[in-house]
């Protein structure tokens, strides 16, 4: 089983409050995905809905999953309390089915940093399935499968080499060497996308210089490799469902 999933969120990481990057990417992301027949999950920051709500209406018109990706992308989720918590999480899914009509029920923390009180919460509000977690033994945010209580499931993101998160930008440096054994889950931001000229036309004063050394290299097209690690997608709530069928 193979996801293909987009934390959609602001400017540079959401580092700054600007969505230049899903203007210039959603309608190209869309066609790339119609022709690898494929269906991903946004994880949809919610802040960001104000300024893109025709376009989240475009990706939900074409059969794609609206997840929550919490609603302030600038937070340390894994600093906040119970009840802070509560809030960044109810506010997100409630901002995303009222601006969409859709039925949110999956939840990617922002930058992986997961809470201890994540699962009760999101158990408690109806969601049926987290993907906070990257399968690796990294330490720090991307520490292996931290904070698992069993409340319900998790679907980490994969790793390529057994070591490196699978975003689509470590994939285009690296290649890609997969577990065959586990879901595969592959993510990517609307930034990834851009050209080097967009990039570079994008960059703003205060954002690191190896942040943008970072975004800047690449071998090939980021959407040529979506197109190609795509292929068969599909959503992560189909994939909890039909594993719970099983």
């Amino acid at each position: 089983m193979i996801n293909i999933s987009i934390d959609y969120e602001f400017d540079w990481g959401g580092r700054v409050k600007t969505a230049k990057a899903i203007e210039h990417v959603t309608l190209p992301l869309l066609e790339c995905l119609e022709r690898a027949g494929a269906k991903g999950t946004f994880f949809v920051s919610a802040e960001t809905v104000a300024a893109t709500t025709p376009m989240l209406r475009s990706i939900a018109d074409a059969g794609h999953e609206i997840a929550s990706h919490g609603f302030h992308h600038d937070l340390r989720y894994d600093t906040l309390s119970r009840g802070e918590l509560e809030e960044e999480i109810r506010s997100s899914k409630e901002t995303l089915e009222d601006a969409l009509g859709v039925n949110v029920v999956g939840f990617r923390t922002p930058q992986f940093r997961k809470n201890r009180y994540t699962e009760e919460v999101l158990a408690s509000m109806g969601f049926v399935y987290d993907s906070s977690s990257v399968n690796t033994s990294l330490k720090g945010r991307y520490e292996h499968r931290q904070h698992e209580y069993g409340l319900l499931p998790e679907i980490p993101v994969s790793t390529i080499y057994g070591r490196f998160p699978a975003g689509i930008k470590w994939i285009n440096l690296l290649g890609a060497k997969f577990d065959p054994d586990e879901i595969r889950v592959i993510y990517v931001h609307p930034f990834d996308l851009l050209s080097m000229t967009e990039t570079v036309q994008s960059y703003v004063k205060g954002i690191s210089p190896v942040v943008l050394a970072f975004y800047l290299a690449r071998f090939g097209s980021p959407l040529g490799t979506i197109e190609h690690v795509a292929q068969g997608s599909q959503t992560l709530a189909s994939i909890v469902a039909e594993r719970a069928i099983g």
